[in-house]
């Protein structure tokens, strides 16, 4: 018992502790192909003290930007090392970025790097930049600490009201090892003077081959987003000119699948919730024209998600959508016996959306004298 006492009180502690001002905070990460190198960019916190307390009382005051090469990734961390006064830490880093050259070379190689290098932490996103990753770090921010804080703050923001979606290394890397999906990744870069979410970057086999701008990707996140609301004017069943501002809410969302004369069959289910905001133009709104806005956003909904399914059967050739996930646990005698990649093109896809407005009393008495 005195031997365990002791032993314990001896180990409390890291033994190869330091202080955080003695190491280089990475921020963000940046990888670039110019010419037959590997472009490393770098956020790297510049640290202040909060007085004369210990060395951990310390914040980040902003960023300063490096940049290193080498012909591979061992090659460049050399470099990139050579220049530091204290050893590098990834543990902080908030974002990785590929270049959008980078990225239709491949990442995957990059991917299981961070997957082996233990102080890279697994629930890190990734994102896909039009601009070189050197160029949006110069390009800098003004509300955010840093361009990669504010790429992680922007992306979790926009991924709870279900606008964007938010894959980590983890997932991707889970993607991979099931060798038969893709995924799309966020596309950023620099427009209208600041950097924004553009859209979606396809990726199949881990390499870049298509772009689906912002306003395309409504069908991808009803399918993948964890959460979704979104709010849209839709023209009054009136047909006199007034809009309806409905905010739509994804309730609940099913996937099953079936296999029938040799072709998988995906049923995708949508329950959603919509909420009259306020109207254009103040009238009366009847029951009957609740149901043809019901109608309507349903119609619509389904219209968006076959006609990017459609796009990528017929154009990607690619199942972005994880439906190989949900067949393989249907049916996993099938499953082995198919090669997933040759039968997703031509694979049925079957949406059924129902849409529930629930303020089904949006209606003034006195809209009438009003309008």
């Amino acid at each position: 018992m005195c031997f365990v006492l002791i032993s314990t009180i001896l180990l409390i502690g890291c033994w190869d502790y330091e202080d955080i001002d003695k190491k280089s905070l990475v921020i963000s990460v940046g990888v670039d192909r110019v010419g037959d190198k590997v472009e490393f960019s770098t956020e790297v916190a510049k640290l202040i003290s909060r007085g004369e307390a210990a060395a951990e009382q310390v914040a980040i005051k902003g960023v300063y930007r490096d940049v290193s090469y080498g012909k591979t990734f061992e090659e460049a961390r050399v470099s990139y090392d050579s220049k530091r006064a204290y050893p590098t830490f990834l543990g902080t880093t908030r974002v990785v970025v590929f270049s959008e050259k980078y990225a239709r070379e491949g990442i995957e190689s990059y991917l299981n790097r961070i997957n082996n290098i233990f102080d890279y932490r697994k629930t890190l996103p990734a994102v896909v930049s039009r601009d070189p990753p050197r160029k949006l770090f110069d390009f800098g921010v003004e509300n955010d600490i840093s361009v990669g804080f504010f790429i992680e703050h922007n992306l979790r923001f926009l991924e709870r009201t279900g606008a964007v979606l938010y894959p980590t290394i983890g997932e991707l890397l889970s993607n991979i090892a099931m060798g038969e999906i893709g995924y799309v990744l966020p596309y950023i870069g620099i427009d209208e003077g600041a950097i924004r979410y553009l859209g979606l970057a396809v990726m199949k086999d881990s390499k870049l081959i298509e772009i689906i701008d912002v306003k395309d990707t409504k069908g991808i996140l009803y399918i993948l987003a964890d959460q979704l609301q979104s709010t849209q004017a839709i023209p009054s069943p009136k047909e006199n000119g007034n809009l309806y501002s409905v905010k739509k809410t994804l309730e609940k969302r099913k996937i099953k699948t079936d296999y029938n004369d040799g072709r998988p069959i995906i049923h995708i289910q949508l329950d959603l919730k919509g909420e009259l905001q306020y109207q254009y133009h103040i009238e009366p709104v009847s029951d009957a024209e609740i149901k043809k806005l019901e109608q309507e956003i349903s119609q619509q909904v389904k219209k968006d998600i076959l006609k990017i399914v459609e796009r990528t059967q017929k154009e990607f050739e690619c199942d972005i959508f994880r439906f190989g996930m949900y067949f393989r646990a249907d049916h996993p005698d099938i499953y082995k016996q198919i090669k997933w990649k040759e039968e997703y093109p031509k694979a049925d896809i079957r949406v059924m959306v129902k849409t529930k407005i629930v303020n089904q009393h949006l209606s003034d008495p006195n809209a009438e004298k009003k309008y």
